[in-house]
């Protein structure tokens, strides 16, 4: 797949069959010769409103009228600037207030979610577009988009990401998924975030996205039972499918992938999952920074036990290294410092020049996570730098005691975080949401045979569910707080 623009691959796939389906959505359908018309209408009135260059703000969730709107402002060299609904309004107008937009979308369903401002326009309501639409050519230094990082380390920051982030992100996908006209993208994860960066690429190989009105378990499950081929979502989605019960293999015969990230997902329950949906289960690796595709684990490489626990390797614009502290290269199997480097790698933070300097030293970004390559190149991460618990003087990550706590029967979820304590210096606790006969002391013996006193959590708090932010990671820092 030839990336020279992101408006070329969008034309480009268009052409290879006009009639074909691109978009279902609920019971509509639309055609690319419809979608091809209204991105241009769409993107003929957002032209008239803000000036080239200019920043334009969606809140909505996941339907047509959206991605109509995201195709036009990216292929008018307009910047789009998401705002997930799931944020609530509070936060939707930090980012607002930071990212200053010339222009806010609202979706009729997220009026509520979105910030107060005279320059709105609700995407159901956009006049149809007058004159004639120019697709503005766009440098690979351009910048495309202002995302916001989640937060579940502090203020959430403004992520430049260039044209040229989102081609090569492009190419990385279709290097590992090779999308073709038969393929169908179920898009429930929201698309202000990872699940955006399937919307051209699956475009591009004419093949087309769903949108489903009900988000229910059962008619995700309906959706993944009848045409899907690729669906990209978190974890927790998956656990919530499986839990419906009375999936098996057979089921899914045209899914390719199920593809997880956002979050990691214990070998237990990657297991269960392909015991529900058959060897379709994959994994990527990214952050705002480096989007979604710093590493992929494919649908092969997650049938061996010893590669579940990793993240896979670098994708093909991405490369990887680990690091300690001072910026030298760890040997094999040391963990460290993951840094990425390739087209991927954000052009820098938001107004913000002396973060960017630090985050990215000659072109190498860091990740704040931690982790180790093996003699393959497979990646495996251990937890956030900022989440390592010092605890009697020895560093210990949570991944670690995660992925043994997840293979006690009865435990569904857990969280490991760590507490200010006078004589530890930090205490080791953990959060856990059961089903099943287990207790504190059970779990507590498990991780001291396994890893020993000083990993052994000092207090085990079972609660009905853990602390997400909006796009589903667990926010260790809420359960500190909570617990401390």
């Amino acid at each position: 797949m030839a990336a020279a623009s992101l408006s070329g691959l969008f034309y480009s796939g268009a052409a290879l069959n006009p009639e074909a389906v691109a978009v279902v959505d609920g019971d509509k359908t639309l055609s690319y010769e419809g979608l091809v018309r209204r991105v241009e209408s769409t993107g003929t009135v957002l032209q008239s409103l803000v000036p080239e260059g200019g920043r334009i703000a969606i809140c909505a969730g996941n339907h047509t009228d959206h991605l109509v709107a995201y195709l036009a402002l990216l292929i008018s060299g307009l910047v789009w600037v998401p705002l997930n609904p799931a944020n609530g309004r509070e936060l939707n107008a930090t980012i607002a207030k930071k990212a200053k937009p010339d222009l806010l979308l609202i979706g009729p369903e997220s009026v509520l979610q979105a910030p107060e401002t005279d320059r709105s326009r609700r995407l159901d309501q956009l006049p149809a577009g007058a004159g004639t639409f120019n697709v503005r050519k766009m440098a690979a230094d351009d910048v495309a988009a202002i995302k916001f990082t989640g937060g579940t380390s502090g203020e959430p920051k403004g992520v430049l990401q260039t044209h040229g982030n989102m081609l090569a992100v492009i190419e990385n996908m279709q290097a590992f998924y090779e999308f073709g006209p038969g393929d169908c993208n179920l898009a429930v994860a929201p698309l202000t975030h990872g699940s955006s960066h399937y919307l051209f690429p699956v475009l591009a190989a004419g093949g087309r996205h769903r949108f489903l009105l009900d988000r229910s378990p059962a008619a995700i499950l309906a959706a993944l039972r009848d045409d899907t081929t690729v669906a990209f979502m978190p974890p927790t989605l998956i656990y919530r499918l499986m839990q419906t019960g009375g999936l098996s293999p057979g089921q899914f015969q045209r899914l390719r992938h199920l593809t997880y990230s956002a979050a990691p997902m214990p070998p237990e329950r990657i297991v269960e999952a392909q015991q529900a949906f058959g060897p379709r289960i994959s994994a990527l690796y990214g952050q705002t920074e480096a989007p979604v595709t710093v590493c992929a684990l494919g649908t092969d490489d997650m049938l061996d036990p010893e590669l579940r626990g990793t993240v896979g390797k670098p994708c093909l614009n991405s490369r990887v290294r680990v690091v300690d502290d001072t910026g030298i290269e760890v040997t094999t199997g040391t963990v460290g410092n993951i840094e990425v480097k390739g087209p991927i790698v954000m052009k820098g933070y938001l107004d913000d020049p002396e973060l960017t300097q630090a985050a990215i030293r000659n072109g190498w970004l860091a990740t704040g996570d931690l982790g180790a390559l093996d003699r393959e190149g497979f990646l495996t991460l251990v937890g956030r730098v900022s989440e390592v618990i010092i605890t009697g003087g020895f560093n210990v990550y949570p991944a670690e005691i995660e992925n043994v706590l997840a293979a006690i029967p009865g435990v569904r979820e857990c969280c490991v975080f760590g507490v200010p304590d006078d004589y530890w210096g930090e205490r080791v606790e953990v959060a856990v949401v059961g089903n099943g006969d287990i207790d504190d002391d059970s779990i507590m013996q498990t991780v001291k045979m396994k890893l020993g006193s000083v990993r052994t959590p000092k207090s085990v708090h079972f609660v009905d569910e853990l602390p997400r932010n909006a796009v589903g990671k667990v926010v260790r820092r809420d359960l500190a707080k909570i617990f401390a």
